[in-house]
């Protein structure tokens, strides 16, 4: 590994921490604000430093965007799955959403097959089967421990793979700085819209909670992009999974909720999963592959002497 990718994990480590945060106060604020209110304040906060950053560095000429219809879909998507998301956090330990959206990769896995027609292999239908198995143990139906919240995740992961495999689509027309920018800029519009209808004058503390989420949630995307300058998603997708270990630090820091083992044994096969259909599990799988096509030749060696 050189520098750079070690740099690049750092940075994903810790924009994993700033997204834990932001869930977590999300979750502290929908107990007393309406959704739409948490979601505009933290889309402001994006739409005004994607301005700020883009006109420092001279890219608000780039924001005219060649797919035009896929951003404005993806974009709303987007909006739909963050407030999905934030219902789940109101009804369910962070640790455990977090264990349930760990299925999005894989739910990306399918779609990408289907809407972008890229090969699934064989390996990927076994991560995909593997991690399915990992989230039957985690909510467990038929054993009194599925409720109907399960699905509110399940379906926020979905939707957030819907996202995923929408972004891989505009990348192949539209640059960053355009994709950012209509992704704030349409759940400014959406949330903007409704706001007024569904709006509680925060208190000073509540204010300071809906920056702090906002300016959590902008760090967490800026640390990411700035990962990704770095090192390449392949590499650093093993390390986003780190979301779950800070949501279980956090969860248990400020709410006191601890998931159970089964459930952190459903996390650790979905996350297994999810690796092992990465592009680092492949790497890691072709040292192994060659030391056994190595074992195979000595054998035969040994089986057929040379005379």
């Amino acid at each position: 590994m050189n520098i750079k990718s070690g740099q690049g994990i750092i940075l994903c480590v810790l924009a994993m921490l700033c997204i834990a945060g932001m869930d977590a106060t999300g979750k502290l604020l929908v107990q007393n604000y309406p959704i739409v209110e948490i979601m505009v304040v933290r889309f402001a906060i994006f739409f005004l430093i994607v301005i700020l950053v883009s006109g420092l560095t001279g890219q608000l000429k780039e924001i005219r965007s060649k797919v035009i219809g896929i951003q404005v879909i993806r974009s709303l998507l987007l909006v739909v799955e963050v407030t999905v998301f934030i219902i789940a956090f109101s009804m369910m330990p962070l640790a455990d959403v977090h264990a349930i959206a760990a299925l999005a990769p894989l739910f990306a896995i399918l779609m990408a097959g289907w809407y972008l027609k890229e090969k699934v292999d064989r390996r990927s239908w076994v991560a995909v089967t593997i991690g399915f198995l990992g989230a039957l143990v985690i909510i467990r139906p038929g054993l009194g421990v599925m409720s109907w919240h399960t699905v509110i995740p399940i379906s926020g992961a979905i939707l957030w793979a819907a996202y995923q495999v929408l972004s891989r689509r505009v990348a192949q027309f539209d640059s960053s700085n355009t994709t950012v920018f209509y992704t704030a800029l349409i759940g400014l519009m959406v949330f903007g819209g409704l706001a007024p209808f569904n709006w509680v004058e925060p208190t000073s503390v509540g204010w300071q909670l809906l920056i702090l989420n906002g300016i959590l949630g902008a760090m967490g995307h800026y640390l990411l992009i700035k990962a990704l300058a770095f090192a390449p998603a392949s590499t650093l997708q093993p390390f986003s999974y780190t979301l779950l270990f800070w949501a279980i630090v956090i969860g248990f820091v400020i709410f006191g909720d601890l998931p159970d083992n089964l459930t952190l044994l459903g996390a650790i096969i979905v996350l297994g999963a999810g690796i092992y259909a990465s592009d680092t599990g492949r790497t890691m799988g072709n040292p192994l592959k060659r030391i056994f096509k190595k074992e195979k030749r000595s054998i035969r060696k040994i089986s057929n002497p040379v005379n």
